[in-house]
């Protein structure tokens, strides 16, 4: 309008020119405030905008016709509306269309005026304008597909490097559902993974959207609602709403146009011959609550794509966490056996376990510091197995050499479980659960800082546990002669904080049903027992 005001202003009336530009300023605000929201711009604003430009194209050209003769040149205001409608659009048929209309509307007024020179440079100009128009989109238009594969491909090799150093599954499922929402322009999803414990469960693991918090549900049944059939069925679907309407989605709480659903399939190769087992670990789901289109063939593709990376991701931390489980039990399985050795000392080992992890759980450590804390005190004894029957269950006290054998088994099991992938914690609690915080203990030496929260954690829970049950050379030592003992080594040997814990676990008699065995009438007769069986 303002270069419509520039050239036509000593040729037209000056009314009209303020009357046309009062009816743009309104016009545009009124369309504003139709289109202000996606919805109306996808219902209104559109075709507003593409019927826009046609008129923009087609009045300087009426008006090099139709209008006085100092406006013979305003043809060349619609070259850049010609060329606009081809970047815009990219649809041949369409500048082909607008281009041969303009030529039609110029060849009438050369029958209407026979002013050749004007009109054949304004249709050459057209003509010209519409092919550079043309010839721009196609290489914009191929240019954006060599951007949209070269992210795609930036996506699926990032995800497949997170896949590779990742030791985080549940951020690793986070990372690619972003990645994916993002890559193909959608608003929301989340990732369904199915249950260990419920076959007919699917359990929501992750969930992402670009607007911010949304209702998702937490557990979706086999079969039930776009991911439960997805899951079910091994089949990707979409849906699409029709116009006006939206689609529910597994009860996610927002108004969704359109959605998709892949499957994690894992796919493992047996060998030449053999046939591939397939097994679906659960399903991926995107919802756009922006518009009713269907995806691209090559978006499909990468969401498939991602999902098949997931879900070998998936299968193998599963694996992995199935094997260390059973790992896990077997050495805990050959940890009791060890302490089935010795009468005196049978059950040491969990005692311990169970007495750190109240003491842990008292202190506020966190779930995983609570799994290592368990795991560790269930092993910390195992070097035991390189030490003899003889010494192990000597009536009396050790010589200075027997307890110094005696003295090594924190090394043997470390050195046994150190090939076996265990955290450094863990290894830690094995190696150094004699440790004290004066540097006087055992094998290291540690002291002060060097012992973390959990290792002080486990020094006073195994003095305890010695200084409670009964031993071959000696009886159950009295409760207070015991919580003397831990009280005199506070701040020395054993940490301040950790006594106290203790020492409020036991006046709350929290550990009452721990050590019922030795401190009641059970123990009276186990002890009974043990000394007939001595004599």
């Amino acid at each position: 309008m303002l270069i419509w005001t520039v050239v036509a202003w000593d040729s037209a009336d000056e009314q009209w020119l303020w009357a046309g530009c009062l009816f743009g300023a309104v016009s545009g605000i009124v369309i504003q405030l139709i289109t202000r929201t996606p919805d109306g711009y996808r219902k209104l604003g559109q075709k507003v905008v593409s019927h826009s430009r046609f008129v923009d194209i087609m009045l300087p050209i009426a008006a090099t016709i139709y209008g006085p003769q100092d406006m013979a040149n305003v043809w060349m205001i619609s070259i850049p509306g010609i060329i606009f409608e081809a970047l815009s659009t990219r649809n041949a048929r369409r500048v082909t269309l607008v281009s041969i209309v303009a030529t039609v509307i110029t060849l009438y007024g050369v029958i209407l005026h026979e002013d050749l020179r004007t009109l054949i440079a304004s249709g050459f100009g057209i003509v010209f304008s519409g092919f550079v128009g043309l010839t721009l989109a196609r290489f914009q238009a191929k240019d954006q597909i060599l951007r949209d594969r070269d992210r795609r491909l930036s996506t699926l090799m990032n995800t497949s490097s997170n896949v590779a150093a990742s030791g985080d599954l549940r951020q690793l499922i986070q990372g690619t559902l972003k990645s994916a929402i993002q890559d193909i322009g959608a608003t929301a999803g989340m990732v369904v993974l199915t249950s260990d414990e419920d076959p007919g469960l699917l359990i929501t693991e992750a969930a992402y959207s670009q607007a911010g918090d949304f209702f998702f549900p937490m557990v979706v049944a086999m079969g039930d609602g776009i991911s439960g059939y997805v899951a079910k069925e091994g089949q990707p679907i979409t849906l699409t709403a029709k116009e006006g309407e939206t689609v529910e989605c597994d009860g996610i709480g927002l108004a969704i146009k359109s959605a998709v659903s892949v499957p994690l399939l894992n796919r493992e190769f047996r060998g030449v011959g053999m046939a591939i087992n397939e097994q679906i670990i659960g399903a991926m789901t995107i919802v756009n609550t922006e518009g009713a289109e269907a995806l691209e063939a090559e978006e499909l593709d990468l969401l498939q794509s991602l999902s098949s990376l997931l879900a070998n991701a998936i299968h193998n931390a599963r694996m992995e966490e199935r094997n260390r489980a059973t790992f896990l039990r077997t050495l805990e399985s050959l940890a009791t056996a060890l302490e089935a050795r010795d009468d005196y000392t049978r059950g040491h080992s969990q005692r311990v376990c169970d007495l750190s992890v109240m003491i842990g759980s008292k202190l506020g450590l966190t779930p995983d510091a609570l799994e290592e804390l368990r795991i560790g005190t269930i092993l910390h004894d195992i070097g035991k197995i390189g030490v003899p029957d003889a010494i192990l269950n000597k009536p009396g006290r050790l010589t200075e050499d027997e307890f110094n054998f005696m003295r090594t088994h924190p090394v043997i099991g470390y050195e046994i479980c150190r090939p076996l992938m265990l955290s450094d914690g863990v290894l830690m609690i094995i190696r150094n659960h004699h440790e004290k915080l004066d540097g006087s203990g055992y094998p290291d030496g540690l002291k002060g800082g060097e012992l973390p929260l959990s290792l002080r954690i486990v020094c006073v829970a195994d003095a305890f546990d010695a200084m409670s049950s009964r031993r071959p050379y000696r009886g159950v030592m009295d409760m207070s002669h015991v919580m003397g003992e831990l009280s005199k080594g506070a701040g020395i040997q054993f940490d301040s904080v950790v006594v106290e814990a203790l020492k409020e676990l036991l006046t709350a008699g929290e550990l009452d049903d721990l050590y019922s065995a030795y401190w009641g009438p059970k123990f009276e007769a186990l002890q009974a027992k043990l000394e007939d069986k001595a004599a």
